[in-house]
């Protein structure tokens, strides 16, 4: 099973509902429980590569297919409302729960409303089977892979079973005979309480994968290709990434291999460090809940889980610094690779919480122990350069962010992906851009 942790579901913004959230990005749902599906498949990441490809097919056939649903949010939720009506009495059959109706007075003017919601419901559930049904055998006819729309259809089948075809026509495009709408009423809510619920979860899935499916119609996404950790010594590759949340984003492409499956990026704040590694991790994460990715092409082997140190935060309830929450983030990490062996591990600006001593220590030691582990692929970003020197440069892969400079001293932040290691520092350079030290300066020389 693909493991994430909290820390890492908030490093990528996961399940936030904000403007720039994952969750928030690919809800397009029409239902309540289709939005909360949607967040289930952010909380589970998929077992296995089949299971990834299941979904990726039926995530594609909704797009190409464009359905409209004939139900939304108040529809459903008045329908969960029908079925929640008081319990019925037992009854041992149809005969005798028409006969509990009619002594109880059930469809006199003074149970009109009542009467309405069950008249109402029972056409619309009756309709909802049977769209669900036609949907999924057309999916299945097209002769073409529809994923989990397969097991759907087998799903229906089943839980329909025992209900008649044109019965269900007639109450769901006709006024309901009485005896009709008892019987149905008896069905839907009594015998078979439990199989309609289980169809509404399946429209729920439909409605949060045509969401998912919509967002890879309109940013134009891609699926990614998975293959077993035995076949390229290429474990992971992406053409044309790119960070869902920027205005015409800078494309760059990432190409690990085994034998440098530590990616080392250098280069001062602002070049784009964090935002390059939390798009390679939102990359990584989507492709294995069997979502469509932002990049022009993706191939990767499948990897036991992800964890990242991106916006690690001081505990303060815990008396913790930055630096020792950074220790037992690593901690955990080692804890977690002794455990599986195929992980995607990203660390930005590692140990930036001591000094600058440490930190160069720390992060070699932690980069030589690495490089034992040839099974896992290593993100590693840190503004001391001075480490590439250092480093192996036959098992490490060394890269920066580019910038350019004019004959006014300005800089241009590029944000593309290049070999090698930043020379540029550019703390001073700042702090000049600004005038900061001039009004500071001039600040001292009113006090005298």
């Amino acid at each position: 099973m693909f493991l994430i942790d909290q820390q890492t579901l908030s490093d990528l913004n996961a399940i936030e509902r904000s403007d720039n959230g994952l969750w928030n990005f690919f809800d397009h749902t029409v239902t309540v429980e289709g939005r909360y599906t949607v967040y289930r498949y952010f909380l589970n990441p998929l077992k296995s590569i089949e299971e990834i490809r299941n979904r990726q097919e039926a995530i594609i056939y909704l797009a190409e297919a464009d359905v409209d649903f004939p139900f939304d949010k108040f529809m459903m939720d008045d329908l969960e409302r029908y079925l929640s009506l008081p319990n019925e009495p037992y009854s041992e059959n149809y005969f005798s729960y028409y006969l509990e109706k009619l002594s109880a007075n059930m469809f006199s003017l003074s149970n009109k409303r009542i009467r309405q919601t069950i008249r109402r419901s029972v056409c619309e559930i009756a309709m909802l089977i049977r769209y669900l049904s036609e949907l999924l055998e057309s999916a299945v006819r097209q002769g073409r892979p529809v994923g989990v729309l397969n097991q759907f259809r087998e799903d229906v089948l089943r839980l329909t079973e025992g209900l008649d075809v044109d019965e269900l026509k007639k109450i769901s495009i006709e006024d309901i005979p009485l005896t009709l709408l008892i019987k149905y009423d008896y069905k839907f809510r009594n015998l078979k309480k439990n199989q309609v619920k289980s169809i509404f979860a399946i429209l729920y899935e439909l409605d949060a994968l045509r969401g998912i499916s919509i967002s890879f119609i309109q940013r134009q996404m891609i699926f990614p290709t998975f293959h077993h950790e035995n076949e390229p010594d290429m474990m992971l590759q992406i053409e044309g990434l790119y960070n869902l949340f920027i205005d015409n984003p800078i494309k760059n492409d990432i190409a690990i291999r085994r034998e440098k499956n530590i990616w080392f990026l250098t280069g001062a704040n602002m070049t784009g460090k964090s935002t390059l590694l939390k798009t390679v991790g939102t990359c990584v994460y989507l492709a294995h809940l069997g979502f469509p990715v932002p990049a022009s092409r993706m191939n990767t082997q499948f990897f036991d889980g992800l964890l990242t140190t991106i916006n690690l935060a001081d505990d303060i309830i815990a008396g913790h610094s930055h630096f020792f929450s950074e220790v037992l983030r690593i901690k955990k990490i080692a804890n977690t690779l002794s455990e599986k062996q195929r992980m995607v591990i990203i660390l930005d600006e590692a140990f930036k919480g001591t000094n600058y001593n440490d930190a160069y220590q720390a992060t070699l030691t932690l980069i030589e122990h690495f490089e034992n582990m040839k099974s896992s692929i290593f993100f590693i970003s840190s503004h001391i350069t001075e480490l590439s020197s250092a480093i192996d440069k036959d098992r490490v892969e060394l890269s920066y962010l580019k910038t350019e400079t004019n004959d006014e001293s300005n800089i241009k932040f590029t944000y593309q992906l290049v070999s090698g290691v930043a020379e540029e520092k550019l703390g001073m350079w700042l702090l000049q851009r600004e005038k900061i030290f001039e009004t500071l300066k001039s600040i001292g020389t009113r006090g005298n």
